[in-house]
């Protein structure tokens, strides 16, 4: 007896799946003939077993049997029809094992089915097993401990057990915005639905609407097949919209026609499309003054928040940093096979008292570092020398001591340039640089002061280069 449904996708030079259905009752079956699929296509891989149902020596069916083992980590089977025992040969030589010679084994293909799909069943049911004790210590690793935690563990909470409900994170960047979406998504009744993640900042605005919508065939030169956008492939799960406040306004247009009339409707295409699917965003941006300055729609904004949770820097919360510590030093003690035996005074001092302009994300790549280099198993302040050499940087303005001339300069800056060679665009990279300048090079501070995200700040930068 079959306890639960698998997704299956059969792939075949023939249109004719008679021979097989009977065995796959039950089941979310999806066809595709070869000639209108690439197995690195997001249709494809998403299912949970996928069968290439060869009939001959057809080469485009074997071209894609060799790129499967690249780009499909899921099952793998082969159906093979007795007429032509060399394909069954020629697949074993490839390594696959999963092969099932038609009609002979056609029963032991339906077993196989069967009892991948009871597996998937228990599977899903050992996930689903958590308590609200496992639950509350998740979030409260991500949140720590300060006099609004309370009251940010009782939002996560509700966010989690709500599962239409959207959620907006903020905080700067490295806070742990995206730790606290997956979480909120694996410890909620949606929890087996799809996680779905993109960084809106990291891909390009002319290719960002194809993502999130997907496109239709011919939509564009390069379009020459479907493909789903990743609302679809979060759809009845979780789309996680990091860095929101770099959405232009046009894609909030459209964004804010998914959130109110759950539709979308692809590049190229005419159909609209339904989706269910929940939206976390977060963002380092203060969304009110992006308001303040028309570059974000109120109503888009109202429609993300309907809970909010702003996680504060970790230089607001030195306890945090101390519980931490222990966290990462067992993690990366496993990860390197290392045995970290205790931290010295000193080294916890500096760690207390550094501003951590990175936050949790600077913290946990700085005792990567530090458990990499440490032989003896004690950490000491000579394992966090990266930023200890930083420190100076980041020491508050006010403390500096500065003679009059740096005092009268130290928050200007000043550009000269010939306004009738230079366009905005280059403007631009030159203020970027004299920032970097005054920053000494530290582009966590820069972003911040600059209002804009370090993948941006990248790209920015990188394009320079090119040209």
């Amino acid at each position: 007896m079959i306890e639960n449904k698998v997704t299956i996708h059969i792939i075949s030079e023939k249109k004719d799946f008679t021979k097989i259905a009977g065995q796959l009752t039950g089941q979310s079956v999806v066809y595709y003939h070869v000639s209108a699929i690439k197995v690195e296509d997001p249709d494809l891989v998403k299912g949970d077993i996928v069968v290439f149902y060869i009939t001959s020596l057809y080469p485009p069916m074997f071209q894609q049997v060799v790129e499967a083992r690249k780009y499909v980590s899921n099952q793998l089977v082969f159906l093979v029809e007795n007429k032509n025992p060399v394909v069954a040969s020629k697949l074993a030589k490839l390594g696959f094992n999963e092969i099932y010679v038609l009609p002979d084994e056609l029963f032991k293909f339906g077993a196989y089915i069967a009892e991948q799909s009871k597996n998937f069943s228990e599977e899903q049911t050992t996930r689903s097993a958590f308590t609200a004790k496992e639950r509350d210590l998740v979030f409260r690793s991500i949140l720590g401990e300060s006099p609004d935690t309370e009251k940010l563990l009782a939002a996560a909470k509700t966010a989690s057990e709500n599962a239409s409900v959207n959620v907006l994170v903020l905080g700067e960047t490295g806070t742990g915005k995206g730790m606290l979406a997956n979480a909120i998504h694996n410890y909620g009744s949606k929890k087996n639905s799809p996680f779905v993640e993109v960084t809106c900042s990291a891909i390009p605005e002319p290719l960002l609407e194809s993502e999130l919508f997907g496109y239709e065939k011919g939509a564009f030169t390069d379009a020459k097949s479907r493909k789903l956008g990743l609302f679809e492939l979060a759809n009845n799960g979780t789309i996680f919209l990091d860095e929101i406040g770099e959405l232009s306004l046009n894609l909030q247009v459209k964004l804010l026609r998914v959130l109110e009339k759950k539709i979308i409707r692809r590049v190229g295409g005419t159909r609209d499309i339904p989706v269910n699917a929940r939206i976390i965003s977060a963002t380092h941006r203060n969304l009110s003054q992006l308001m303040g300055r028309n570059l974000f729609r109120t109503d888009l904004f109202y429609r993300l928040n309907v809970i909010t949770i702003e996680l504060a820097a970790l230089r607001k919360r030195h306890d945090f940093i101390l519980s931490l510590v222990n966290v990462f030093i067992k993690e990366f003690s496993e990860c390197y096979n290392k045995t970290i035996k205790s931290i010295d005074k000193e080294a916890l001092n500096f760690l207390s008292s550094y501003r951590w302009p990175g936050n949790i994300r600077e913290l946990r790549n700085a005792f990567e570092r530090a458990v990499l280099l440490c032989d003896n198993g004690i950490l000491t302040i000579a394992h966090f020398e990266n930023i200890v050499k930083d420190k100076a940087v980041d020491v508050p303005s006010e403390t500096l001591v500065k003679r009059p001339q740096e005092q009268e300069d130290s928050g200007k800056i000043k550009i000269t340039i010939a306004y009738a060679e230079t366009n905005l665009q280059n403007v631009s990279l030159l203020y970027i640089h004299e920032v970097l300048k005054k920053v000494g090079g530290n582009k966590t501070i820069a972003v911040k002061l600059l209002g804009i995200s370090r993948p941006r700040l990248d790209r920015l930068l990188a394009e320079e280069t090119i040209q």
